[in-house]
């Protein structure tokens, strides 16, 4: 009784039926502990409580584990459950080679697909060949197809594993070798024999001894003759030749290995698409100039003439002379050297038609040499167009050049007016006045050495002199801070006065700021005389704070 969905079976849930007949029943079934499907087999209950058949099962089933190939279904474990042996294999999402018969191609696949399906199959069941495993079994309903994934799709051939019965059914007996019928020792070759009528059933749409009772079917393969493809579609004759010797009674007689049997029908189908490729040339261009009659009309200069304003618009009939095919040739051959002329060319061909007829050969000549001006006319145009079209780029490329440096030259020189103007503003006084100030600062600098020095005796001359009070006399109506900065100045200048000149009256220095001496901003608004009697303020200017005339 089939499993149910939901149903557990050696240790699996049962997710749906794939399929069942004589052989056993498949399953999809999903791991308990892990998200992943699989198929399982689970064959007959008869065949299973057979001990030869239960030993063959676990031999056969160790070689297929060992087996890892893309087109062959893995094989993952093996048991009994409820006293019936089962396989888990891979899953194969996608159809199986019966399903492609019926659904899509019932009069035969298309021999590029067939090629395709061949060559991997044959892959599969050498690569078990050479691990000592016989398949023995090949059919369509165990040749399967995946879903394309990115344009591609896998071929898997399935059932490694599940050792061969002894009472075959009709889809069996279809595919099975002359020695497997008669229940001798299969090896590869036999799996060959199968893969041929598969590929023959592919090709075809039918297998090759059709026929409803397997005792026929047994009875043409062990006593026919092998089928053609070309017997039952003619097109495909070109596949006979390979077919015979896989199909042959005796497997020694068969090729050597199964891919050798898929590449000579890959080598039948591409030299039958080469042939077809040079069929179409063939019709679609002109015949070789090797295969042209040599006749006397084909040799002789007058069919130039007629061919040159006659046959240029039309073609010649069918039922033209043999000089027809001449005709045609000369008349392509007459255009070419018309566009692509060349002097050594014409100039042959001028001596031919002067020894052939009395006409000269000039006119041809002449033809030609005006083709040959019109011919090299548009090149010459185009080398003057090449040649003034480059100058105009140069000219562009200049003006865009000139322009460039116009502008950094404009930049600079506007940089330095400025930097000039400013500098002027800083240096712009008489040049009298210009000791003045250095006079005046110079005393400062050394204060803060002569500062400690102990000299209290020389400190009585410094009521004397009376200009220091003018100086700072102005920071102490601004504010505060300007008396500590006045003060100090003034007892600096008195130590340097007395350590410069101990023992001479020099004249008094003049420490009034001359006009356009700069100033602090601290004495920004700050009125005095100029070391010349004008009156000055200490005013912002563009060169910075500066003493400037009133109004100046």
């Amino acid at each position: 009784m089939p499993l149910v969905t939901g149903a557990t079976a050696a240790g699996f849930s049962i997710v749906r039926p794939l399929g069942s007949g004589q052989h056993g029943e498949v399953y999809l079934v999903e791991r308990p502990r892990l998200p992943r499907r699989h198929a399982l087999k689970l064959l007959p209950a008869d065949v299973s409580a057979d001990p030869e058949y239960q030993e063959r099962f676990y031999r056969e089933s160790d070689l297929a584990a060992a087996l890892w190939h893309p087109n062959i279904v893995g094989l993952y474990d093996r048991g009994e459950f409820e006293g019936r042996l089962w396989l888990l294999t891979d899953y194969v999402d996608g159809a199986d080679a019966t399903q492609l018969l019926s659904d899509a191609y019932p009069d035969g696949v298309p021999p590029d697909e067939v090629l395709e399906i061949v060559t991997a199959v044959a892959e599969a069941l050498d690569h078990a060949h050479g691990h000592g495993l016989v398949h023995g079994y090949v059919k369509p309903g165990n040749i399967l197809l995946t879903r394309p994934e990115s344009g591609m799709r896998r071929i898997l051939l399935a059932d490694f594993g599940v050792p061969r019965q002894t009472d075959m059914t009709i889809g069996a007996v279809s595919y099975a070798a002359p020695e497997q019928l008669m229940d001798d020792s299969v090896d590869g070759p036999s799996d060959q024999y199968a893969l041929a009528c598969n590929a023959f059933h592919l090709l075809t749409g039918s297998p090759p001894f059709a026929h409803h009772n397997p005792a026929v079917v047994i009875s043409k393969h062990l006593n026919e003759s092998p089928p053609r493809p070309g017997d039952v579609k003619p097109e495909l004759a070109y596949f006979d030749e390979a077919f015979s010797r896989a199909l042959a009674k005796a497997a020694a007689d068969r090729f050597p290995r199964c891919r050798d049997f898929a590449a000579a029908l890959e080598g039948n189908h591409r030299d039958r698409s080469d042939l077809q490729d040079a069929d179409a040339t063939a019709v679609l261009g002109w015949p070789a100039h090797d295969a042209m009659p040599a006749t006397e009309e084909t040799a002789s200069p007058n069919v130039w003439e007629d061919t040159e304003y006659e046959d240029a618009a039309t073609f010649p009939e069918a039922d033209e002379t043999a000089a027809a095919p001449p005709d045609v040739w000369h008349d392509n051959e007459f255009d070419d050297a018309t566009t692509f002329p060349e002097p050594a060319v014409s100039d042959a061909m001028a001596d031919e038609a002067d020894e052939a007829v009395a006409e000269p050969p000039e006119e041809v000549w002449e033809d030609n040499e005006f083709d040959q001006a019109t011919f090299f006319e548009p090149a010459v145009a185009r080398a003057a167009t090449a040649d003034a079209s480059a100058t105009a780029r140069r000219r562009r490329l200049l003006q865009t050049g000139a322009f460039a440096l116009t502008i950094v030259a404009v930049a600079l020189l506007g940089y330095f007016a400025v930097m000039l103007l400013r500098s002027r503003s800083f240096h712009d006084t008489p040049s009298v006045e210009t000791p003045a100030p250095v006079t005046t600062i110079r005393p400062a600098v050394p204060p803060p050495a002569r500062a400690t020095l102990p000299t209290p005796a020389p400190a009585a001359p410094v009521p004397a002199p009376p200009l220091p009070s003018e100086i700072s006399t102005p920071p102490s109506s601004t504010a505060t801070t300007t008396a500590p900065t006045s003060t100090s100045p003034t007892t600096e200048t008195r130590a340097a006065t007395t350590t410069t000149t101990p023992s001479t009256s020099a004249p008094p220095l003049d420490t009034r700021p001359a006009l356009g001496m700069p100033c602090s901003p601290q004495q920004a608004g700050t009125a005095t005389v100029s070391n010349t009697g004008v009156p000055i303020s200490c005013v912002d200017t563009p060169g910075g704070f500066a003493w400037q005339p009133p109004g100046g």
